[in-house]
């Protein structure tokens, strides 16, 4: 089971989340964090209803799930298609390009040398070893991941001195550089919300509003962790 709970973890968090939720974070305050914590529910929800109902319909993806529930072959390609399609130019584009960035930020490597290292690790271990391969390197990602995460975090409250010199610090680190050439940032990019420690939202003003980040997010979350073909093959496997 820790198996499945590390492979879990490290599919789940990548590139995106270090780079990508960690500079909303930054920008907007703690309220993007419901985006992982509702997840406790949701795989929950996956491993009590959802994998036994797969296991018993004795299938292997969810387009076939489709198709013998609603006896439709076009259910099953629509489905297909459209998940390569969100998949494709929705997620992996996205992975690639947050991990370029970050090779280039930390070794300065070329946007294209760093793509094609990033593509030619990943398939030649995935094609090789199959799901078995990708489950014991996402078991060494999870290792690498907490382990950083863990001493960023203790150097980081060291640095600005505990969460209380946090949330004083917090909303006095407006950059000293906003603009490059004919690009200039927006002040909402920059500038600390007042609300920035506080997760329910006013569902007017809010830029998560509450309504949203308790329904819309749950719609979502149900999507990724119950009916995610990448997470539900790691947790049946």
């Amino acid at each position: 089971m820790w198996k499945i709970g590390a492979s879990l973890f490290a599919t789940n968090i990548g590139s995106g989340h270090l780079i990508g939720l960690a500079g909303i974070g930054a920008s907007s305050g703690i309220a993007i964090g419901a985006f992982e914590w509702n997840a406790i529910f949701l795989i929950c929800s996956l491993g009590w209803i959802f994998v036994p109902i797969y296991i018993n319909a004795g299938v292997v993806t969810v387009p076939e799930y489709l198709r013998k529930r609603f006896g439709s072959y076009r259910v099953e390609l629509l489905f297909s298609v459209l998940y390569l399609f969100l998949y494709i130019f929705s997620r992996m584009l996205l992975e690639i390009c947050y991990g370029v960035m970050f090779l280039r930020i930390v070794w300065r490597m070329d946007v294209y040398q760093a793509s094609l290292i990033l593509l030619t690790v990943a398939g030649i271990y995935t094609i090789t070893g199959g799901l078995a391969a990708v489950v014991y390197t996402d078991i060494l990602h999870a290792g690498f991941i907490l382990l950083g995460s863990i001493l960023l975090m203790g150097y980081a409250f060291n640095k600005v001195g505990e969460y209380q010199g946090l949330l004083h610090k917090y909303f006095n680190a407006i950059p000293s550089v906003i603009s490059e050439g004919n690009w200039t940032a927006k002040p909402d990019c920059y500038l600390p919300r007042p609300d920035s420690f506080h997760i329910f939202r006013d569902p007017i003003t809010g830029d998560i509003p509450w309504p949203g980040l308790v329904f819309g997010l749950s719609i979502l979350s149900l999507y990724y962790w119950c009916t995610n073909q990448v997470i539900r093959d790691i947790v049946t496997e």
